[in-house]
């Protein structure tokens, strides 16, 4: 086995490729693997997805690399085979080579396959939106006496986000006039930001302009459709914009409606009810790589097994279940899009100057309180409509979201405050639970006080006891403070209970 040709391969799959983010010049790189039949030396493929340099522009570039470092000589001579792989991994394309690579240097080929061809063909090239490419190296002559196998698999994350926008007095904008709204990003990016506004060029006047920002300079917007929420709740397509299948990279910055604005003040009833403008903006994000790694390896086994490996798979019915459900949403995620879609929501819950609309089965299902609410014949189900004039417009966003995505996002110190009561009052107990622990992940001598009043008004013994001990741990900053004095004032009791439990652990009570 230790004479004759030493064999490797490995396949490359990177998934969601048509959401390769890359300008002619940059590159992909796969997971790197060490072959120790070729004297431990360690190699990646690089693949460009739109050209390696101005002269293979329009063109994949796909190329072996030799990794700076690894137990190698310095000098390998090898010859392997490029390919771009069918769904039945025949080779669609494939090149020859014949190198002496030093480390840290790269061969192969930068006009391996036009780009146009891989779109054009997408059924074969592009199965499930998964490019597989294939390197075969060896060293020696004769045939293959050990074969080393490795499948590595990268794959670009998508983020796809819900939102609308809505223009409050259109009519009443001027030229250029943005009105810009803050969207929170799931992964915790900084919001994006979109602005519409009508143009007074020359050449667009009347144009009515969207634009959108990612949260990140990670991300790129590489598919984006609008449509307009009319007066009778339906949706009206403008304009879907998708970038992906195009040789040279552009993001979507900038889109104008079909509609100018003169059309939508003539025909007010129909797009700009109540004098708003309701854009449905549907965003489809590529988000960098999210996952890769060598999933699979055959180790230097003998060619007849490698074939009787091959034979027992061949008729073998593989399902992917794992890389299925990765590309399924959860039932958190379809919640979650119903709350920012707004459709089919039957009730709503009113502060002093907001409307929030929502759906009461998913408020029952995550509220005692709700349910109780609506499966009686009080008057919130009567007129379908929840007042909530002691909470906050942000309060009440926050609140929703997490009811229907089990997720809070951007908490702060008094956002917590608020979240924590509006748990308390509806008995949502995972809320209250996420607040308190927020609150004292973050407690302090400066802000003990409050959260005692806090865990005392609401008679949450757990809270209050967890800031009683820390209180006694730092009474000589809380004691001395002007806050406590105001204690003293506004709450004896409390102070009285609090100076009694300092006394009864000096005498050693529990």
């Amino acid at each position: 086995m230790n004479s004759g040709r030493k064999e490797c391969s490995i396949t490359w799959c990177i998934e969601n490729f048509s959401y390769c983010w890359h300008n002619n010049g940059e590159k992909l790189i796969s997971p790197k693997f060490t072959v120790d039949g070729l004297n431990g030396t360690t190699w990646s493929l690089q693949l460009y997805p739109r050209g390696e340099s101005d002269n293979s522009r329009h063109n994949l570039s796909l190329y072996l690399g030799r990794c700076k470092t690894d137990n190698g000589p310095d000098l390998m001579p090898i010859k392997y085979q490029l390919s771009v792989l069918a769904s039945d991994r025949s080779a669609m394309k494939s090149r020859e080579i014949v190198y002496r690579f030093r480390r840290g240097v790269s061969f192969g080929t930068p006009k391996f396959l036009q780009m146009d061809e891989v779109f054009l063909r997408q059924n074969d090239f592009l199965t499930r939106d998964r490019l597989s490419v294939r390197c075969i190296m060896w060293s020696g002559e004769g045939n293959a006496q050990s074969v080393t196998q490795f499948r590595a698999v990268s794959r670009i994350g998508i983020e796809e986000i819900y939102f609308l926008h809505v223009v409050e007095g259109f009519s009443a904008l001027k030229p250029n006039e943005e009105k810009t709204i803050q969207i929170n990003s799931p992964s915790g990016d900084e919001p994006l930001s979109s602005s519409v506004y009508f143009s007074d060029d020359s050449c667009c006047k009347g144009k009515i302009m969207v634009e959108i920002a990612p949260s990140s300079t990670d991300k790129t917007l590489a598919k984006c459709k609008l449509s307009i929420l009319d007066g009778s709740g339906k949706l009206i397509e403008c304009i879907a914009v998708d970038n992906r299948f195009k040789c040279i990279r552009e993001d979507i910055k900038k889109l104008s409606l079909p509609v100018t604005r003169t059309i939508m003040l003539n025909r007010k009833s129909e797009y700009l009810p109540d004098d708003k403008l309701s854009l449905l903006c549907d965003c489809t994000f590529a988000t960098k790589i999210e996952f890769e790694k060598i999933e699979k390896t055959l180790h230097e086994l003998p060619l007849v097994t490698i074939n009787l490996i091959r034979n027992n798979n061949r008729y073998k019915i593989t399902y992917n279940a794992a890389g299925k459900l990765t590309a399924c949403s959860s039932a958190l995620d379809d919640f979650k899009t119903i709350y920012n879609d707004l459709f089919l929501s039957d009730i709503e819950l009113k502060t002093e100057t907001k409307s929030f609309p929502a759906h009461k089965i998913v408020l029952c299902a995550r509220s005692s309180v709700f349910k109780a609410m609506l499966s009686s014949d009080m008057k919130e189900k009567i007129t379908d409509c929840i007042q909530v004039d002691d909470l906050e417009n942000d309060t009440v966003q926050q609140l929703l979201l997490f009811l229907y995505s089990d997720n809070l996002q951007n908490l702060q110190w008094e956002s917590a405050i608020k979240l924590y009561y509006a748990g308390d009052k509806y008995n949502i107990e995972k809320l209250k639970v996420l607040c308190s622990s927020f609150l004292l992940d973050n407690l302090s001598s400066s802000n003990a006080i409050d959260l005692l009043l806090l865990a005392d008004k609401h008679n949450d013994s757990d809270l209050r006891k967890f800031i009683e001990n820390f209180i006694l741990e730092h009474e000589e900053e809380v004691f001395g403070s002007d806050e406590w004095e105001k204690l003293m004032e506004i709450n004896p009791q409390l102070v009285s209970r609090t100076m009694h439990l300092k006394y009864k652990r000096k005498r050693g009570g529990k």
